[in-house]
């Protein structure tokens, strides 16, 4: 199979995006981009949250004077990049699951606000928040939990949320106990994860948190970070999150570690064998801050991976 770098970036391309414009509330920004798709007897709906941009370093802690030029080698951009927020909706035998919730009303340092567009999506194809009967927290950092909460009142009032234990608490502990970098994002989190604290659950490696939404453990960006697998009729996606964060330099390069990975070599263990794995059994990836819908198939390339988007209908 031979996709030249021209192929791969006009196949990403292909999607026509919805005007966006300034925010009428926090958390209700105006939708930009959805797409639907089935996975067997599964509806899937990805939902575009916005973006944030940082600077390239971040995809490569261990490589930083190797990411400008080879970013640069594909056409984009050497010095700062866009990350875009791809939350997913599975609609599974009755049940409505969401994965992540967007950033909210998080805004990064730097940036302009440009997220927040969950609420306003989800009543773009006639749900509110009230029809969502699991949230699934992947992990804790601020651009999966922020749409929690909207002023400090949960969104999802009708959910069961869950969380890994680990994440919740790591991601809750006293701000003056965390390591000096993490304290302003522990007290960004602690704001959304501390009001739906009551009645949260836990959940564990291949657990069925859902007909056909299994949990699959990814730690390393996270102590508790988890990736989440979608089976039904034989057909399967595996949601990758956060294990590759940059679709071109997170799967060409494994090796190279990610600012925000807490535990850097067992994140790259941890991508390898993911990646491996939907290589080996011909899965259907989603990748969180993939460009949207963000939905496609991982082929070996060298010493690393590739991801080659695919059509959905």
């Amino acid at each position: 199979m031979h996709i030249t770098r021209r192929d791969m970036l006009a196949g990403l391309a292909s999607t026509v995006f919805l005007p966006s414009g300034p925010a009428t509330a926090a958390g209700m920004m105006p939708m930009r981009a959805i797409r639907q798709f089935p996975l067997g007897d599964m509806s899937i709906t990805v939902i575009d949250d916005g973006s944030f941009s940082m600077g390239v370093g971040m995809f490569a802690s261990n490589a930083k004077a190797e990411i400008g030029p080879y970013l640069e080698s594909y056409g984009l951009d050497g010095k700062m990049a866009e990350i875009p927020l791809q939350v997913m909706l599975v609609e599974t035998e009755g049940t409505r699951v969401l994965i992540d919730t967007g950033m909210g009303d998080v805004t990064f340092h730097g940036n302009e606000e440009d997220s927040g567009r969950l609420v306003r999506s989800l009543e773009s194809i006639g749900l509110s928040p009230r029809d969502i009967d699991i949230l699934i927290l992947t992990h804790g950092h601020p651009d999966h939990v922020g749409g929690l909460t909207i002023g400090g009142e949960r969104v999802f009032t009708a959910a069961d949320h869950y969380i890994p234990d680990i994440e919740f608490k790591f991601w809750t502990q006293s701000p003056d106990r965390a390591p000096e970098g993490l304290r302003e994002m522990i007290k960004e989190c602690r704001r959304h994860l501390l009001p739906v604290a009551h009645g949260i659950k836990s959940y564990a490696d291949e657990q069925e948190i859902a007909p056909g939404v299994f949990a699959v453990s990814a730690p390393g960006h996270t102590h508790g970070h988890f990736a989440v697998r979608l089976e039904s009729r034989g057909q399967k996606l595996l949601h990758l999150v956060d294990t590759a964060v940059h679709y071109i330099a997170g799967l060409e390069h494994p090796e190279w570690t990610v600012g925000a990975d807490l535990d850097k070599p067992r994140a790259v263990e941890t991508r390898r064998r993911l990646l491996s794995q939907a290589v080996e059994e011909r899965l259907l990836i989603a990748g969180y801050h993939f460009p949207f819908p963000g939905v496609g198939r991982v082929m070996r390339y060298g010493e690393g991976f590739r991801y080659v988007p695919v059509p959905l209908v």
